[in-house]
């Protein structure tokens, strides 16, 4: 009798703790000044907002001793510095713990209420979408039939309350409006509501009057059933146009030694070679390279060409999980495995990776716990999903990479020596965008024709544009290159983009680069005579020796002297002829 309600105590107190974590983080992201006391009036939590109101004497004139014998919600005015303040609070309970949640307000403050009128409310309640609106601080204004008939929740139920209110009574576990009043952009969140297992996409987006005063926010609840069916559909039309796609990817890339692979500088000859081999053998892989590179363009590349492409490939960006999901995403978990888990279990990623590769990009922002369960899976070729006693065979190939230095990664406990070490089996090193150049006009060539395409353009570039982009240095790389394409295209009507229309980032480039650059623009010959001038001109003035000057040039000293004389050069001999 005692473990199964030793078990329950457990449960409850771990429900408390996610409850007031959840709590924490919805007082921090609340826009007014908002606060957490205990039934004793001591103060647990408070915003930024609210602490810079809650002095000794402030919190010591809430009524807390009064406030236990009411009940509902709770208002009291306090005076401080001239200034009357209205407190609003709610009490808050807890499996094991009751508390206060309050949140301050000058007396003055007016909430003028939009009036939303029967053409609106028709218009909301004939849309397929659930929404539902607030006011620009939080007071739910209405919410349309859709909404109410998705989530089960009745009009009267929420409309006049403050989200913070909803939330605290289990409508929801997340506020949207609180993020978009926080900040002030359109947010979408995965949002349970009212207790159920559905997790609902929904978006908030603000709405400002002419004086920049956020004064509506419209959330919009989206059937995520719905929406995976015709995704389901979407896909299977996409199918087939997906294979003619890689058919004609094929024939434009006959040419190249790696299909669809943009590349031509020698410093990228060794990588070409190494992919082709890692093609032909079924080993583990760590690609380095710094942020924007491609790595997951040469990881793609090597799975393609491998004999595992007709299996899935599947990329995760370890730095995007967060790391209290990473394990069951990763490895999955059985059936009841932990509170909340799906009845029927859930398979994890590697799982899924099954006959094909699974690529882990920043492979260094995976936790350390769970390196040594993916070093178990390079070992044994077994997965443990969570919760589960026994392994499950896996057949995948394991390609990692970062953007970091893997000593620097062991040194700072960010990446374990015995996972690099299995993962490194070969390495392939990616060099930066600068020390490509020779590739730079074919990738520029290829994101033109690509975003022309895509926005219906035939612009063009000013050859002086290409020889700007060689001169760059590219800290992004081929991703910040992409996008700087794609910005040329978007921002100008054409036909020709020239270097003035480059971005502000080009500027001091252009403003620093050597006088005779301009020169360009002259016929070949002319710009040639003007170097060999300006390069005559130099070793003179440090020589001063007509023998020394013929010789580093590479000339006999009578064609030094009759080129000199053609190009206007006054040579003082020292030495005899």
């Amino acid at each position: 009798m005692g473990a199964p309600r030793e078990s329950v105590m457990r449960k409850k107190r771990y429900e408390d703790s996610l409850q007031e974590s959840q709590l924490n983080e919805f007082v921090q992201s609340i826009d007014r000044p908002s606060a957490v006391f205990t039934l004793e009036g001591k103060l647990i939590k408070a915003n930024k907002l609210a602490a810079a109101l809650l002095t000794a004497e402030f919190i010591k004139a809430l009524s807390f001793q009064q406030w236990k014998s009411e009940k509902g919600m709770l208002r009291q005015k306090v005076i401080q510095d001239n200034k009357c303040f209205v407190c609003i609070a709610r009490k808050i309970d807890l499996v094991l713990h009751q508390f206060y949640f309050v949140y301050i307000e000058k007396e003055n403050t007016k909430r003028e209420v939009p009036v939303l009128n029967n053409i609106v409310g028709c218009v909301m309640d004939s849309a397929q979408e659930g929404i539902y609106i607030t006011d620009g601080e939080g007071y739910t204004l209405k919410i349309n039939d859709t909404y109410s008939t998705i989530t089960g929740i009745a009009k009267q139920d929420v409309e006049g309350k403050h989200v913070s209110e909803l939330i605290m009574r289990g409508y929801f576990d997340s506020s949207v409006t609180a993020k978009v009043i926080k900040y002030r952009q359109k947010v979408s969140v995965m949002q349970k509501i009212n207790n159920e297992r559905n997790i609902w996409l929904v978006s908030g987006t603000p709405v400002f009057d002419k004086y920049n005063n956020l004064i509506l926010v419209i959330n919009t609840l989206y059937d995520m059933t719905k929406l995976n069916e015709l995704q389901e559909r979407l896909k299977k039309q996409a199918l087939s146009l997906k294979e003619q796609e890689r058919e004609i990817e094929k024939l434009r890339s006959k040419a190249s030694e790696i299909p669809g692979f943009i590349a031509q500088s020698r410093v990228m000859d060794v990588t070409v070679d190494r992919i082709n081999r890692l093609s032909k053998v079924d080993t583990s892989v760590l690609i380095l390279g710094e942020t924007g590179t491609g790595k997951n363009v040469i990881a793609e590349k090597i799975h393609s060409l491998s004999d595992r492409k007709n299996g899935p490939f599947i990329e995760v960006n370890c730095g995007a999980i967060p790391e209290s999901l990473f394990e069951s995403e990763l490895f999955g978990y059985r059936k009841g495995a932990f509170t909340g888990a799906a009845n029927e279990g859930k398979q994890g990623i590697i799982e899924s990776a099954e006959g094909g590769t699974l690529f882990l990009d920043e492979i260094g922002e995976m936790p350390l716990a769970l390196q040594v369960k993916l070093l178990t899976v390079l070992q044994n070729k077994k997965v443990r999903r969570v919760g589960d006693v026994k392994g499950r065979d896996v057949d995948i190939r394991i390609i990692a990479a970062t953007n970091k230095e893997p000593k620097v990664l062991i040194e700072k406990q960010k990446l374990r020596e015995d996972l690099y070490y299995r993962l490194s089996v070969v390495t392939v090193d990616l060099p930066p965008l600068r020390d490509r150049k020779e590739d730079i006009y074919l990738l520029t060539k290829h994101f033109l024709d690509k975003f022309n395409r895509k926005h219906q353009k035939q612009l063009k570039l000013a050859k002086e544009v290409y020889f700007t982009f060689e001169f760059y240095s590219w800290p992004g790389n081929i991703r910040e290159l992409e996008h700087i394409v794609e910005q040329l295209v978007v921002l100008n009507d054409g036909p020709v983009v020239k270097e003035t229309d480059l971005p502000e980032s080009f500027q001091q480039l252009l403003s620093s680069r050597p006088a005779y650059y301009d020169e360009g623009r002259k016929p070949l010959k002319e710009l040639v005579n003007g170097f060999e001038k300006r390069y005559i001109e130099e070793l003179w003035e440090e020589h001063q020796d007509i023998y020394e000057v013929s010789e580093k040039l590479g000339l006999h000293r009578t064609t030094l002297l009759r080129k000199a004389e053609k190009l206007g050069i006054l040579l003082k001999k020292t030495n005899k002829d």
